[in-house]
């Protein structure tokens, strides 16, 4: 029964991506590509972002491609994330509060030898999720009418991520990926009401379109061990991805859907910006605590990014994954960060900060499902908004061990 319900589970993922890709909403996103992901999914989710070097048996983290081959419990797993965020927006004029809820990453892993392991999945690299309405003019007229700004999409990757043991302590990963998905900004002009209905409301939409390929790597060293206590150092780098680009551009009447003009612009390549993470990891059978150090870069192309540092710190405990009592086999997690901003507003960097708590329930065997709350500051209201974040990650971890042939006595 169960594992009926959990592939019904991955099904239904798979069918409602499309539909639940919607970013964060953040006013921030309107700036170049928008929010670039940090990759937290899975174990890093609940610890803010922390595990460059983390080698759990239990659980992968997404934030060094060499991390594939740590996990010892099983020899396959599924792993979907769903994450819900009510954000609260205020500006120097009002004050909102949203809610988005997005499928952030469906991923499947598996040993492909004792040495080595492969992931294949999707992924957010960019996202974009804003609104806000501006008072605007005709050219000779007093009266304003309003223009509703928005702009929604992603960009995303299908990656392959395959790791290998070099040495029993060193292990290299890398992560090549096409990158896919479009971008739209539409503006809404509502004159119906300032022309008296001589011209009608219309939209301009521009909508940007990527793909293009990149790649990640990383490795990870085990440098001391003693009994069940080591210590790991981790590094990884995103390459720019390199993506082709283009831009469609049409206007249109609401009320009659009729296509006033569509243009195409010529394919262009664009280079995204790089990350540099380092980290370090103290193991033991219960403890995991990780610390990290990430610096993005950007080309002086990209004017409304900066190069920016990123610290952030975690603990996870789990008294005994194997224990027959329920509170024994669940993990407890904790992590703090804070991200000196990699967008200028006014020539400002937007400074984020923020905490997490975990909890992870086992449900059957190997399975889990985890579950934990982010709390996010952005900005402040001075620059262009301050947005406060309380987010909920819900994370289906379904693993098991393949080729296991009962024994009966």
């Amino acid at each position: 029964m169960l594992r009926i319900l959990c592939c019904s589970v991955c099904f239904l993922i798979f069918q409602g991506e499309l539909l639940a890709q919607r970013g964060d909403g953040s006013l921030y996103s309107s700036y170049g590509v928008g929010l670039l992901s940090e990759s937290n999914f899975g174990q890093a989710a609940r610890l803010s972002g922390s595990g460059v070097a983390a080698r759990s048996p239990y659980f992968l983290n997404y934030l060094n491609p060499a991390n594939g081959t740590s996990v010892t419990a099983y020899n396959f797993m599924a792993d979907a994330q769903v994450d819900y965020r009510l954000m609260n927006i205020q500006t120097s004029s009002e004050e909102i509060t949203i809610n988005r809820t997005n499928l952030s990453l469906v991923s499947f892993w598996f040993r492909t030898s004792r040495k080595s392991a492969l992931s294949l999945g999707i992924m957010p690299i960019a996202s974009v999720d804003y609104s806000f309405v501006k008072k605007t003019y005709f050219a000779g007229f007093d009266t304003p009418f309003d223009k509703a700004i928005n702009g929604y999409g992603n960009i995303n990757k299908a990656f392959a991520n395959f790791a290998f043991d070099v040495t029993p302590r060193l292990t290299l990963g890398v992560r090549p990926y096409f990158a896919f998905g479009h971008i739209n900004h539409e503006k809404y002009y509502d004159t119906d009401e300032v022309t008296s209905g001589s011209v009608a409301g219309f939209t301009m939409n521009d909508r940007d379109n990527y793909n293009g390929y990149g790649l990640d790597a990383g490795l990870q060293y085990v440098a001391f061990k003693r009994g069940d206590k080591q210590v790991n150092i981790g590094l990884s780098y995103e390459f720019p991805a390199r993506l082709k680009t283009s831009t469609t551009s049409m206007a249109y009447l609401n009320e009659t859907d009729s296509v006033l003009y569509e243009t195409s612009s010529i394919e262009e390549i664009t280079k995204l910006g790089t990350s540099l993470k380092g980290g370090l990891a103290y193991q033991s059978k219960k403890w995991l605590i990780a610390a990290d150090y990430s610096y993005k870069m950007f080309s002086p192309a990209w004017e409304n990014y900066t190069n920016s540092h990123r610290l952030s710190v975690g603990a996870e405990l789990m008294p005994n994954f194997y224990s027959y009592k329920l509170l024994d086999r669940m993990n407890f997690s904790a992590g703090l960060f804070y991200d000196t901003g990699y967008i200028k507003s006014g020539g400002v960097p937007i400074n984020v900060k923020g905490a997490s708590l975990g909890l992870g329930v086992p449900i059957q065997g190997f399975t889990r499902i985890n579950l934990s709350y982010q709390y996010q500051q952005k900005g402040d209201v001075s620059q262009l908004s301050k947005e406060t974040t309380h987010g909920i990650t819900l994370n289906f971890n379904i693993a098991d061990v393949w080729f296991q042939k009962p024994v009966y006595k």
